[in-house]
């Protein structure tokens, strides 16, 4: 592991798309699910590059795989992460909007939920943490040990939403 966190990688996970979410929900969900996905994150990637410039990280589009889920009605956006290198890189994205796909949405700005497993260094040693974040502010929600599948990581999502409906 490197000694500090990748400016660029933490940049992406951490801010950019957490900020174009919460700025547009019905923008954002909708370029993630249609055909200019590829391209969006790939403007997203540059946008980061150019507020680092610094960094000499190389990020790729096609290094992000993206899911797209629901957690019963809500839309939910699964974002893998390029390979972690250091502390508190994003392993993990979880994004859900809570509109309800079932029902016409009157919320021009609905509520997200952004959630982020990273890697991190724990009292058991190397760990993975649960995080959600609510504006800029970050929650350290749970300190899992070993590794967490993006399937286990979507039920962490769905465990936490259901605690706060």
């Amino acid at each position: 592991m490197l000694d500090k966190p990748r400016e660029r990688h933490y940049l992406l996970g951490h801010e950019a798309f957490r900020q174009f979410a919460e700025s547009d929900p019905h923008q954002f969900f909708e370029l993630m699910a249609s055909d200019r996905q590829f391209d969006f994150v790939k403007e997203l990637i540059a946008r980061v590059e150019a507020a680092c410039p610094t960094d000499e990280t190389r990020i790729l589009a096609n290094q992000i795989k993206v899911s797209l889920s629901r957690i019963e009605n809500y839309p939910l956006i699964l974002i893998e992460m390029p390979e972690v290198r250091a502390y508190v890189e994003c392993i993990y994205i979880g994004i859900v909007a809570l509109m309800d796909l079932e029902k016409p949405d009157k919320n021009p700005c609905p509520e997200i939920g952004y959630f982020t497993l990273e890697a991190g260094e724990g009292s058991s040693g190397e760990t993975r943490f649960f995080c959600q974040w609510d504006g800029d502010t970050h929650y350290n929600l749970a300190e899992l040990a070993g590794e967490v599948s993006l399937s286990e990581f979507a039920l962490l999502i769905k465990q936490r939403l259901d605690k706060h409906s």
